[in-house]
């Protein structure tokens, strides 16, 4: 069978669960984070247990372990015959599996006005199902944030397959992120974390991106302000930084240096720039960050700039910014 044919795919198994205690669908103007494949759904995870009060999440995979540990999750099952078979290195299996099954989600797209979806590319479930989950988000009105994992260059048929993949999630996404494994495998050795989970890069980018819509803050941002910025004409990029306090210069530095910013900035046409912090923050905090981080950008960029207070962040400062016009 040819990887785009899906005339003799058996019926498939779709199912739709909420692992007890049960979630409910978010409301107008929430945030869905989606898990796409094994490791889409590994960083999903990581990253809602951040703010899981602040918005909806949705798991998709072929393999039940994707979803343990998953107590307050949406989960989407996507099985062949119920015997637990994955879609191995076929994305147009997963494609027609997620097209049989969009209808148990659809009430999850109706009510969120923001879809963050994780997926790494280069196995099946992950590359044939999240550009079409993109796809079908865009027919519901959602603005789609994508962070897509590329495989390690060692790994030829992965790269072959996640080069497939890529166009139709970049296509339906109003912003998506290529990382790099090996970037993000050598940097994580540096921050002592585990790259597999994203090396906590993931997690607080998206942290930050929940906290920025949903919460109100000394300096409020919303989902307008965000589609001013994205809807600059050329790429654009979501970029995170953290550090202290003691020395904003670090935060900006760890910003550009992120894993997750493969695009340069310098020339951008325009930033959205949120910059948290604990009661500690002052408005020279704000002033060092912002000032540092746009000083490269086209003199005439557009910038939109949110900050906001919190108690878990004293002594720390992070920096979530949208940049495009790229």
């Amino acid at each position: 069978m040819k990887e785009d044919d899906t005339s003799d795919i058996p019926n498939m198994t779709e199912q739709f669960y909420t692992p007890s205690p049960c979630s409910e669908f978010v409301h107008d103007g929430e945030v869905l984070i989606a898990g796409v494949g094994g490791l889409g759904c590994l960083w999903a995870l990581e990253a809602h247990s951040r703010c899981s009060e602040l918005a909806e999440l949705l798991l998709i995979d072929a393999d039940e372990v994707s979803f343990e540990g998953a107590h307050t999750a949406n989960c989407l099952y996507l099985d062949a015959g119920g015997e637990g078979r994955g879609a191995a290195a076929l994305p147009s299996m997963a494609t027609h599996r997620l097209r049989n099954g969009a209808d148990t989600i659809i009430p999850l797209l109706e009510n969120a006005e923001v879809l963050i979806l994780l997926a790494g590319l280069g196995g099946g479930m992950g590359s044939g199902a999240s550009g079409e989950l993109a796809k079908i988000a865009n027919q519901y009105g959602c603005l789609v944030l994508a962070v897509a994992g590329l495989p390690f260059a060692e790994q030829p048929l992965r790269c072959s397959i996640a080069q497939e993949a890529i166009p139709s999630l970049e296509s339906n996404s109003s912003v998506c992120i290529r990382v790099s494994m090996e970037r993000l495998a050598w940097q994580s050795r540096r921050r002592k974390k585990n790259w597999i989970t994203g090396s906590g890069w993931i997690g607080e980018l998206v942290e930050g991106l929940v906290t920025t819509l949903a919460r109100v803050g000394r300096i409020n941002l919303d989902l307008m302000d965000m589609k001013a910025i994205i809807n600059k004409k050329g790429n654009a990029t979501l970029i995170v930084g953290t550090g202290t306090s003691d020395d904003p210069n670090s935060v900006v530095e760890m910003a550009r240096n992120s894993p997750l910013n493969d695009l340069p900035i310098e020339g951008a046409k325009g930033c959205m720039i949120q910059v948290e912090g604990g009661p500690d923050m002052t408005l020279s905090h704000l002033t060092a960050v912002t000032d540092s981080f746009v000083s490269s950008m086209d003199p005439d960029c557009q910038v939109i700039m949110g900050a906001r207070v919190s108690d878990e962040m004293v002594g720390k400062l992070r920096l979530v910014a949208v940049v495009s016009g790229i």
